[in-house]
């Protein structure tokens, strides 16, 4: 019977974190976002609130082993967005939005 090597036991049983992406404002954007928000009552109250929660959002999604990675919104880009795709601007177009803002920036270009 053959012998593993411990190092292949250990490539075997590590995986990498699960890498995806979040959305991320800056105080302006967050601001004009919600204020076009057809859900604005799921924002926070203050953006010092909105960066406290999503900061410890993502704490708790690193202690889980994921590896999310900030993706930085502009209001007039997701607005744009919105409208291309008849959509409301609100937390399922939102997230949407961002998975393929993620998506089109980790594809390779020709």
């Amino acid at each position: 019977m053959a012998r593993k090597h411990r190092s292949h036991t250990r490539i075997a049983n590590s995986q990498p974190a699960v890498q995806f992406s979040v959305g991320w404002y800056t105080e302006q954007e967050w601001a004009k976002v919600r204020a076009a928000a057809a859900d604005p009552e799921l924002f926070e109250a203050t953006y010092a609130e909105w960066v406290e929660m999503a900061e410890q959002t993502l704490s708790g999604m690193r202690a889980r082993g994921l590896n999310p990675e900030k993706s930085y919104v502009t209001a007039d880009k997701l607005l744009a967005w919105c409208l291309a795709h008849s959509k409301p601007n609100n937390s399922a177009s939102r997230a949407e939005f961002v998975s393929q803002q993620a998506r089109a920036s980790n594809e390779p270009s020709v």
